[in-house]
C-alpha cells in the first residue's frame, strides 16, 4: 500500500479519550499524531477534579492494553459511605464493582506514558488547533493556533465541550446546543483524611432537606480529599452568597476550555475570605458532624463553580444525529460530541468507551472488506458507521444525567 492510501490521522486533543484513541489505532496498524494545546500536563491544583472509572471505562481501558497501569496508577473504589451531617452516622453500600478513582491529571499521565513509547503514535504539547477545514483539492487542512497548517485525511474531534472541530463544521454545529441545568457545584479540596475515614469509596454527605444541596467527598489518589458541594438554583435563592457566576455569553464559550468551568469565581465581589466564613457557619449549624470531621481547612480554598452545561445534539426533521460528517473525514469523541453533567460520573466513562467505539468500528470495516491495513476510504466509511451508531447509545444517558441537576419537589 502506498503513502498515500494510508490513512493520515490527526486527533485534536489529548485528554483521556484522546489518548486512548491514538493507542487502539496504534494496536491496528494506523499512525496518528495527537495535537494537545498545554504545552505541559496539568498538575493536581484546586483547579482540577476527581473521576472513577467504572465498568464502561475499565473496559475501554483494557481493550487498549492500558487498565493493568492505570489500576497501579489510582485508587479502587469499593463502597459508598452515606454518611449523617448531623449525626455522623454512616451506611456503607458495597459496589457491585469496584471503580478505578483518578484526579484527570493522573489518568492523562497513564496514558500519555503509554502513547509516547508506541511506534504509531506522535504526540505534540503546545499545538492547538483553531479550526479545520475541507479543501476539495488538498483535504483536509488542520488550522493550528499558531497560524500553521497541516494536512490530514482524517481529524478526530476529541478537544472538549467547546470543540473547535465541531465548530469549524456546519454539519455538526447546526445538531449542537448547550445546555444550562439550574444547578452548580462548590469545590473545596481537604489535605487530610478525616479521622475514622476511608479511602476505598466515595463519601456521600447529607444535610437536612431544607438545606437542598448535599456534598459527595471523594479520596484523592495522593492524600486527602476532594468535596463537592452539589446545589441547586433553589439553593443560591435561600443562601444569595452561594449565587453562581454569571453564565457565559455564547461567543465567550470555550475561550479558557475546561477550566473556564473549574476556576469559575463568585459572581459577587465577595472575597474568599468571606465565602469561607459563610460555608464554615453553614457546616457548624447545619452538618455539626461534617464539620467536626473536617474542620475550618476543609473551606479555605472554597471555589464557586457556574452552573451545569451539556451538550444536546439534535437533527433536522428526516435525518439522524451524527457524530461524524457525511464523507466520513471527521469524526466526534467524548466531550466534543456527547459533554453530559458530572451528576452520574459517567462522562470520562464515555469518552474512552467512544473512543473504543470508533476503533472497533475501523477494525470490523476492515474486516468486511478483507483488509489487513486500513485504507483512506475504509477509514472514512468506518467513521460514517461509528457516527451514525454511537448517538443512540449516549442521547439517553446525558438525558438521564441531565435530570439529576433538577431538585425534586
Amino acid at each position: 500500500m502506498t503513502e498515500e492510501e494510508q490513512p493520515n490521522v490527526i486527533i485534536s486533543g489529548g485528554g483521556p479519550g484522546g489518548l486512548l484513541a491514538s493507542i487502539l489505532l496504534n494496536n491496528i496498524g494506523i499512525k496518528s499524531t495527537v495535537l494537545e494545546r498545554t504545552n505541559e500536563p496539568d498538575q493536581w491544583s484546586s483547579k482540577s477534579y476527581t473521576l472513577v472509572l467504572g465498568d464502561r471505562g475499565k473496559g475501554s481501558l483494557e481493550q487498549g492494553g492500558c487498565l493493568e497501569s492505570a489500576m497501579a496508577a489510582g485508587t479502587e473504589r469499593h463502597f459508598v459511605y452515606f454518611f449523617d451531617g448531623k449525626t455522623g452516622e454512616q451506611k456503607t453500600i458495597p459496589k457491585k464493582s469496584p471503580g478505578i478513582g483518578f484526579t484527570r491529571p493522573l489518568l492523562v499521565e497513564c496514558l500519555e506514558k503509554i502513547a509516547c513509547e508506541l511506534p504509531r503514535v506522535t504526540l505534540k504539547r503546545g499545538v492547538g488547533v483553531s479550526r479545520v477545514a475541507n479543501d476539495e483539492e488538498s483535504g483536509l487542512q488542520v488550522h493550528l493556533e499558531d497560524d500553521t497548517i497541516i494536512s490530514a485525511t482524517h481529524v478526530i474531534g476529541a478537544d472538549g465541550k467547546w470543540s473547535k472541530v465541531r465548530q469549524s463544521f456546519p454539519s455538526f454545529n447546526s445538531q449542537a446546543t448547550m445546555v444550562t441545568c439550574p444547578s452548580f457545584g462548590v469545590n473545596m479540596n481537604y489535605p487530610s483524611i478525616p479521622e475514622g475515614w476511608k479511602t476505598n469509596g466515595t463519601y456521600v454527605i447529607k444535610p437536612a432537606d431544607e438545606c437542598m444541596f448535599y456534598i459527595i467527598a471523594s479520596p484523592l489518589p495522593t492524600t486527602g480529599f476532594s468535596f463537592s458541594m452539589v446545589c441547586y438554583d433553589q439553593t443560591a435563592d435561600k443562601y444569595p452568597w452561594l449565587a453562581p457566576p454569571v453564565d457565559m455569553k455564547s461567543e465567550d464559550y470555550g475561550t479558557g476550555g475546561w477550566e473556564d468551568e473549574y476556576s469559575a469565581m463568585p459572581s459577587t465581589v465577595t472575597p474568599d475570605s468571606e465565602l469561607s466564613d459563610h460555608l464554615e457557619r453553614l457546616f457548624q449549624e447545619e452538618l455539626p458532624a461534617f464539620y467536626a470531621a473536617v474542620g475550618k481547612e476543609a473551606v479555605q480554598n472554597a471555589r464557586i463553580n457556574r452552573r451545569v452545561t451539556w451538550l444536546q445534539m439534535t437533527a433536522e426533521e428526516g435525518k439522524a444525529v451524527t457524530y461524524s460528517t457525511e464523507n466520513g473525514l471527521v469524526a466526534l469523541i467524548g466531550d466534543s460530541a456527547h459533554a453530559m453533567t458530572p451528576s452520574m460520573g459517567e462522562g470520562c466513562n464515555t469518552a474512552l468507551e467512544s473512543a473504543v467505539k470508533l476503533v472497533d468500528a475501523v477494525t470490523s470495516m476492515m474486516e468486511e472488506k478483507e483488509e489487513t491495513s486500513c485504507t483512506v476510504n475504509t477509514m472514512s466509511e468506518a467513521l460514517i458507521k461509528y457516527g451514525l451508531s454511537r448517538p443512540k447509545d449516549m442521547q439517553s444517558i446525558q438525558e438521564m444525567s441531565a435530570a439529576r441537576n433538577v431538585m425534586k419537589k
